[in-house]
């Protein structure tokens, strides 16, 4: 966008002083209009990287705490508008400390890389992964009802298990999920309803 509005300042520049006030055209123009560019394009890297790097956890690459909630508040409106539910999912690994214990914590952050790539394979595209700390995340779940919530946990728990099955073939995940507005209709409440489902799935196993 920033080399966008630099050139678009630059053939105003040319209008302005060399069609409309006639003023002689020399080729340093093109020079200054490159180095203007080379600016914008360098700020708009930093910018991108900036964003980025605020946006999302730094070992995975899925989106953090404070995104994840920001998505939510936006996507219960446009679900308020749809007439639809959304769900929030919270996601532990099971056996995780044993992965740290026995094969180190280099392992431990490879296992977490590899569930949040299962996790952003399987997710639909209006949907948003997030790593909430450790080996927790939550995601957000465009039009997840009651109905269909149920399967959708047994699928995710499945994609993550065979992308893990050759590496770490006893990781499993414990999962729990609550949807909006049933279970409540603030990001907190929701999390807190699936985060106790999630460990009453966990003690299950």
């Amino acid at each position: 966008m920033a080399t966008g509005i630099v050139l678009l300042f630059n053939i105003i520049r040319y209008f302005y002083y060399h069609q409309y006030l006639a003023l002689p055209f020399y080729w340093t123009f093109f020079v200054l209009t490159a180095i203007f560019l080379s600016i914008a394009w360098w700020a708009g890297k930093q910018f991108d990287k900036v964003k980025y790097l605020s946006e999302r956890d730094p070992l995975t690459g899925a989106y953090n705490r404070r995104t994840v909630e920001e998505h939510f508040h936006k996507a219960a409106k446009i679900s308020d508008i749809k007439k639809q539910s959304l769900g929030v999912i919270m996601l532990d690994l099971n056996k995780f400390k044993e992965v740290n214990d026995v094969f180190g914590h280099q392992k431990g952050d490879e296992l977490l890389m590899q569930v949040t790539t299962a996790l952003d394979t399987f997710v639909g595209k209006h949907d948003l992964v997030a790593r909430w700390g450790g080996d927790e995340f939550v995601v957000v779940v465009d039009n997840l009802n009651e109905d269909t919530a149920d399967n959708y946990v047994k699928e995710l728990q499945q994609a993550i298990t065979l992308k893990n099955a050759e590496n770490f073939p006893n990781v499993e995940a414990s999962v729990g999920y609550a949807i909006y507005p049933q279970h409540g209709k603030s990001f907190q409440k929701l999390v807190q309803e699936a985060d106790a489902y999630m460990y009453r799935d966990k003690k299950e196993h």
